[in-house]
C-alpha cells in the first residue's frame, strides 16, 4: 500500500538521461495526532541506468506477485526470467529477457527517500526511511556458470533477488492490498494504470472519492507540473475514459467529474463501478453472512464478498454462483486462470440473467447451467433469446447516449480496428449492409469492453 501512495516511475517509456531525480509531495491530516503533516518522496536513479519508467513499474509488481507465490517467507526470492516474462504477459524473446535485466539493474540502483511518507503499520505513524527497492540480484544466463545465490540447489539453476528490509517488513506486517493484476496489465494508458492503483486503494473504504485536481494529477499520477488546469484535465481524461470503458469507474457528467472551487482551483471526483455512491443506494438489510461465506469459499476476498452482498440481490448472486460452479465442474477455460475474478465479474455484469437463470435466494442452486438449459422448451428459448436481444439493445442505447460525440468517435474507431475482415468489407461497401455491420461491430465491442472478468492479485 505504501508503493501505491506516490508514483515510483515516470509516465514514459524513455526518459531524458539528464533527469536523475523525481519528487512528489502532499499534505495530509494525521489522524493519530490531529496535525497536518507534509509528506515527500524523492526518487533518485543511478548514472548508468537512470530512473524507472512505466515498464519498470510492471516488473516491480511482477516481483511482488512472485514473492506472494512464495508466501512472503524470505527476503531472498528465487525465480526465472521466463517465469517473470510469462507473468507479465510479455513475448518470450531475447528483447524481453534483456528488458527484464535492465529493469532489475535500474531497481537495484534506485534510492527512495521518504519524508513522513512511509506508513509503519506496527507503530501506526508516518516514518522517514531511505532505502533501495532491491538489495541484490543474481541472474542466470545460458552458457554461463550458475549464479551463487546462496539458495539450495535442486534442479535447474535459478535467478534470485533480495528485497530491501524496509519494504519486505512492510509486506510481512500485512501492509498489503489486493489488486487486479491481470486488469492492470491489460490497461493501455500509463495514466489509467496509475489512476487504477491509486483509486483502488481509496475505494477500499468508500465508493466515491474526490480530491484536488492538481494534487491528484501531479503528485499522485505523476503528470508534469507545467500543465494548467485544462491540460491536466485533458491528460487525466485519457485514463479516466479507459477505466470507465473497462468497468472500473462509473461514467459521470463532466460538470460532476470536475468542479471549480475558485479561480485556478478544481476538484475531481470518481465513482467506483461496483459500489454506488451512498446517496444513490436505497437502505438495505444487514449483509447476508452465509452468502458472503459462500463467495469466500469460492476464492473471493472477504472485502469483495461483503461489497457484493451489500450491492446485489441474493437471487442474482446465487444465479451467477450456479453458472460459476457449473463451469468449474466442466473445467472450463473461462475459470481456469482466475476463478474468483470471473465470479465477481459475472455478478457485477449479471451473466446469469442473459442465460435465463433465477434460482431461489433461500437456497443454493441445485442444477447445473447445462441441465437448466435442457428444461426450457424450444419456443421458450426462442422467446428468451428475443427478449435478450431487446434487453441488450436497450442497454447499448443507454450506454451510447451517455457518451459525448468525441467519446463515440474514439470508441467507434477502436471498435473498427478490432472488427473482422468481413465486417470491414461490408463497411467499405456502404448502404444498409454497412449500417448493419457498423451496429454489430459497436455492440460487440461495447459488451466485450464492459464484461471482461477481472482476476485479482496482490500488491
Amino acid at each position: 500500500m505504501n508503493l501505491a501512495e506516490f508514483p515510483l516511475c515516470a509516465l514514459a517509456h524513455r526518459l531524458n538521461p539528464e533527469v536523475k531525480t523525481l519528487r512528489f509531495e502532499d499534505r495530509i491530516l494525521d489522524k493519530s495526532t490531529g496535525n497536518t503533516i507534509a509528506r515527500q518522496l524523492t526518487i533518485t536513479g543511478s548514472d548508468a541506468y537512470g530512473l524507472p519508467t512505466e515498464k519498470d513499474d510492471e516488473v516491480l509488481l511482477g516481483l511482488i506477485q512472485i514473492t506472494r507465490l512464495h508466501g512472503f517467507k524470505e527476503r531472498k526470492v528465487p525465480f526465472t526470467r521466463q517465469e517473470l516474462i510469462r507473468m507479465l504477459g510479455w513475448r518470450d524473446d531475447s528483447k524481453s529477457y534483456a528488458r527484464i535485466e535492465e529493469s532489475l539493474n535500474r531497481w537495484t540502483g534506485v534510492t527512495l527517500y521518504y519524508d513522513n511518507a512511509w506508513w509503519n503499520k506496527d507503530r501506526k505513524c508516518w516514518v522517514s526511511p531511505k532505502f533501495h527497492i532491491l538489495d541484490n540480484v543474481w541472474l542466470c544466463h545460458r552458457g554461463e556458470p550458475a549464479p551463487d545465490t546462496g539458495l539450495p540447489v535442486s534442479g535447474a539453476p535459478m535467478s534470485a533477488f533480495v528485497w530491501n528490509e524496509v519494504i519486505f517488513r512492510s509486506f510481512t506486517h500485512g501492509n498489503l492490498r489486493s489488486i487486479d493484476f491481470e486488469f492492470f496489465k491489460s490497461l493501455k494508458s500509463a495514466v489509467a494504470k496509475r489512476l487504477y492503483r491509486f483509486l483502488d486503494k481509496r475505494f477500499y473504504h468508500q465508493g466515491r472519492w474526490e480530491m484536488d485536481l492538481r494534487r491528484l494529477a501531479c503528485e499522485k499520477v505523476g503528470l508534469s507540473r507545467k500543465y494548467d488546469a485544462a491540460g491536466l484535465k485533458r491528460k487525466l481524461l485519457s485514463g479516466v475514459r479507459e477505466l470507465e470503458e473497462r468497468g472500473f469507474l462509473c461514467p459521470i457528467p463532466p460538470n460532476e467529474q470536475f468542479r471549480r472551487v475558485r479561480r485556478g482551483e478544481w476538484r475531481v471526483a470518481f465513482v467506483y463501478a461496483l459500489k454506488k455512491p451512498q446517496a444513490q443506494v436505497a437502505p438495505q438489510a444487514p449483509a447476508n453472512e452465509p452468502l458472503a461465506r459462500a463467495l469466500v469459499q469460492r476464492g473471493v476476498t472477504a472485502a469483495a464478498a461483503q461489497r457484493a452482498v451489500e450491492t446485489f440481490s441474493a437471487e442474482r448472486i446465487y444465479a451467477n454462483m450456479e453458472v460459476f460452479d457449473s463451469l468449474v465442474q466442466q473445467r472450463s477455460k473461462k475459470v481456469s486462470r482466475n476463478p474468483a475474478g470471473f465470479l465477481m465479474s459475472s455478478i457485477t455484469h449479471n451473466y446469469a440473467e442473459s442465460r435465463g437463470f433465477a434460482p431461489s435466494a433461500s437456497e443454493p442452486p441445485k442444477f447445473t447451467r447445462h441441465q437448466g438449459a435442457k428444461r426450457v422448451a424450444p419456443s421458450q428459448r426462442a422467446e428468451t433469446n428475443q427478449d435478450e436481444k431487446e434487453r441488450q439493445g436497450q442497454e447499448f442505447a443507454r450506454f451510447w447516449s451517455s457518451l459525448s460525440e468525441e467519446e463515440r468517435k474514439q470508441m467507434e474507431a477502436r471498435a473498427i480496428v478490432e472488427a473482422n475482415k468481413l465486417q470491414k468489407k461490408l463497411l467499405e461497401g456502404g448502404g444498409a449492409f454497412a449500417e448493419t455491420a457498423r451496429k454489430a461491430i459497436l455492440e460487440a465491442y461495447v459488451f466485450k469492453s464492459l464484461r471482461r472478468p477481472p482476476p485479482r492479485a496482490t500488491e
